[in-house]
């Protein structure tokens, strides 16, 4: 596909980008070397080529570990208690 200096400009426009001469001409071309590679690509057939699977399973289960009971309460006393409840600093 060829792109027109004017396409280049409509999408230079859109993305708010201001575009010398030499650059819409320069892009234009890199554009249509680039979309004249892919249709290349869409050319190859791939029909006998098998589907690789995923051979395992990369993500890990979660696992909950029970605290000791000194460690939670050190952990818990650590912080300021503000009516019963472990007041923290905004995460956000």
């Amino acid at each position: 596909m060829q792109f027109k200096e004017a396409d280049i400009a409509h999408m230079a426009d859109l993305a708010r980008l201001e575009l010398s001469a030499a650059e819409l001409a320069s892009y234009g071309a890199q554009l249509s070397a680039i979309t004249a590679y892919i249709e290349q690509l869409q050319k190859v057939k791939t029909s006998s080529v098998a589907l690789a699977p995923i051979l395992y399973n990369i993500w890990r289960e979660d696992v909950v570990e029970d605290w000791e009971v000194e460690e939670n309460g050190q952990a818990l006393s650590q912080g300021k208690l503000e009516q019963g409840l472990l007041k923290v600093k905004r995460v956000l």
